[in-house]
């Protein structure tokens, strides 16, 4: 049980002691345990961008890997810490929207943590992910009963997550996340866009985006025109606006929570 993996996701950057700190007390209680850096380099602060990140890459691990997630604005404040556990991962962050996502799709049953023994100190700090959320996932990650550590939670914050809306001609979207290539991760699913054009089949499609009109569509990125925007479906089964080997992010001027509309031509 010792060598369970631990994944990290943070907006700590790599330039403090922040990630270090966490990584020393969970292998100071842990010496077996496997941590892998999910990444360190979300926005300041984005919770939307750390819910995407960890959406977008838990179900590629090992079942019963440990997810702790500190992106935490309202650190040392009221607001609770959180425990998740599905039937195949566990989730450990603050009680601030980010876990919810994650929560719902993995039909998560949530636990507040309580367990005040196992932490560095039981004071509130400007470090609760080091003296408290790190020594719970490395306490997990050896097998402590979850009794000890949470009980159930009798409410979570939820994120407020964009839905797409749509009529007749076209779906309303928005952008999600940006990733370090400048492509604009949308919140329109391949489902979506599928079921639209075979309610409009022989129409073609255009995404307006910010003031931009894009009309090339791309199975691939290598597949797409140069020097343009274009979009495609990704590798997530996500609409994604892109330009080959450039950042549309620059090109078009588009940020997440910018809006999208999807349109029969």
């Amino acid at each position: 049980m010792g060598n369970r993996i631990i994944g990290l996701l943070t907006d700590f950057g790599l330039q403090d002691y922040f990630v270090a700190s966490l990584k020393g007390v969970i292998l100071s209680i842990n010496p077996e345990a496997e941590i892998i850096d999910i990444t360190h380099d979300l926005p300041d602060y984005s919770l939307q961008a750390a819910a995407f990140v960890l959406l977008a890459s838990y179900r590629f691990f090992p079942h019963q890997t440990i997810f702790l997630t500190v992106v935490d604005p309202g650190v040392g404040s009221e607001r609770h810490l959180l425990l998740a556990r599905s039937d195949r991962y566990y989730f450990i962050g603050p009680d601030n929207g980010l876990l919810s996502p994650v929560i719902e799709a993995e039909k998560a049953e949530v636990l507040e943590i309580t367990g005040e023994n196992y932490y560095l100190t039981l004071r509130r700090t400007s470090f609760e992910g080091r003296d408290k959320m790190a020594p719970v996932a490395a306490w997990l990650s050896l097998g402590i009963d979850l009794s000890e550590l949470a009980r159930p939670a009798k409410s979570f914050e939820r994120l407020s997550w964009p839905e797409p809306q749509i009529t007749d001609r076209e779906i309303r979207g928005s952008i999600i996340y940006q990733d370090k290539f400048g492509n604009l991760i949308t919140n329109l699913s391949q489902q979506l866009v599928a079921s639209f054009l075979n309610s409009n089949q022989g129409s073609s499609l255009a995404l307006l985006a910010g003031r931009k009109r894009i009309s090339e569509m791309a199975a691939t990125y290598s597949q797409a025109p140069r020097n343009k925007a274009f979009f495609m479906i990704n590798s997530l089964g996500l609409l994604e606006i892109a330009v080959f080997a450039s950042s549309a992010a620059s090109l078009l001027g588009l940020e997440p929570g910018d809006n999208v509309i999807l349109k029969l031509e």
